[in-house]
């Protein structure tokens, strides 16, 4: 896998319109939502024929084949990561990540600390804020300007009595990218661990799990990566995988998960560990379809592309007088930008009428989220209406 070392800069690449066949809503829709849910790719269904026609064929005795399909869905989300195959788990949603990762922790001790910015997806903090229950002292580190979180702010926070820290790469109501490699260093400095959602990025912005020496990095198949709902991956450095039990778990997490052995569970020592109960089958064999356009492309002309079209938007915007919500430099934003304007809201949903796709949130604004499928034209257009609805023309 070769991963981007270096910048990289805005420049569109018009014969990737040759994919938009690929992606039916594409016809009649302007899709500019992938930061939300990306466009399904007709690949989806010719997956799920595919599953049903193995599941009627083999029946019961289908499993060997789906523990095929179970690896290879890892190993192709595992790409997107920068990690080696072999290494990444599947299962329903980042939400049960990382409860499974914070059921394998010991939160009673000095050492309970949970620090995350205050800007994460209210998904993640829903779970660790249940873990106060059992010990864990939740640190959420704060924001001065609603889209950014100083990097200084979340290193001083980050001490000896801190378990893990659980951030996303980019900021969901902003789309400002944080500086993973800084906090792994800093956390470890005083033996903390890394939990990095990449949900916000993946397979929209380079990653390389080796360079930022995460301890763990989930994400998941329904953004970026046009994979639909359903599949979430984990990687784990493999020492510290093995290290953890987690209590959250269930029988495909047995070492063998068909001996049906009386608890106590005895682990599986592989990516099994954190599977947990019955996988769900027909959304990786969509994921794993979703995911070959985006191999075949490359994720670096997938950033290159998004970041000349997210520069039609930010500019259109600020010629007219709309207020941006997201970073400004290219390098310090993820894939969508966020544009607001008194009556956004109202706005938004007369886009989404007029069969443009695009999603509000407060605070934030409409979140535009072009991706490789999308064309220069098509952004402009978007920007007349928004515009116009604006009453900035």
């Amino acid at each position: 896998m070769t991963v981007h070392t270096g910048p990289i800069r805005p420049a569109l690449q018009p014969d990737l319109a040759r994919y938009r066949e690929d992606y039916p809503i594409l016809a009649d829709t302007t899709y500019m939502n992938s930061n939300s849910m990306g466009a399904m790719p007709r690949q989806a269904a010719e997956a799920l024929a595919q599953y049903a026609a193995d599941w009627a064929r083999e029946g019961v005795e289908v499993w060997p084949h789906w523990f095929d399909v179970l690896e290879a869905t890892g190993d192709s989300a595992a790409r997107f990561l920068g990690a080696p195959a072999g290494q990444t788990i599947l299962n329903q949603n980042v939400a049960y990540f990382q409860a499974a990762v914070a059921s394998a922790l010991d939160l009673r001790g000095a050492r309970n600390r949970v620090v995350v910015e205050a800007l994460q997806f209210p998904n993640v903090l829903y779970v660790w804020d249940r873990f106060r229950e059992l010990g864990a002292d939740l640190v959420l580190v704060p924001s001065d300007d609603g889209m950014t979180i100083p990097l200084d702010r979340m290193l001083a926070a980050i001490d000896e009595r801190t378990a893990i820290v659980p951030i996303s790469h980019g900021i969901y109501v902003s789309g400002a990218l944080q500086d993973v490699k800084a906090i792994c260093s800093r956390a470890h400095e005083v033996g903390a661990i890394v939990m990095v959602d990449v949900y916000q990025t993946v397979g929209a912005v380079p990653i390389d799990v080796q360079d930022w020496d995460a301890d763990i990095v989930v994400g998941g198949s329904h953004k970026w990566l046009c994979g639909g709902p359903g599949t979430a991956f984990m990687w784990i450095k493999p020492a510290l995988r093995e290290r953890l039990q987690p209590r959250l778990t269930g029988w495909m997490g047995h070492e063998d998960p068909f001996s049906f052995e009386p608890a106590p569970i005895r682990y599986a020592q592989g990516y099994r560990r954190f599977l947990g109960g019955t996988p769900s089958m027909p959304a990786y064999y969509v994921a794993r379809a979703a995911f070959e356009n985006l191999h075949a492309i490359g994720v670096d002309r997938i950033r290159a592309h998004n970041l000349a079209l997210a520069r039609i938007i930010i500019d259109r915007a600020q010629t007219h007088g709309l207020t941006i919500h997201s970073p400004i430099a290219d390098d310090q934003r993820t894939g969508f930008v966020a544009v607001d304007f008194p009556g956004s809201h109202v706005a938004s949903q007369q886009l989404i009428a007029e069969h443009y796709k695009l999603d509000w949130r407060p605070n934030c604004g409409l979140r535009l989220g072009p991706h490789f499928y999308n064309t220069e034209a098509e952004v402009h257009r978007m920007m007349d209406r928004i515009v116009a609805l604006a009453g900035r023309t």
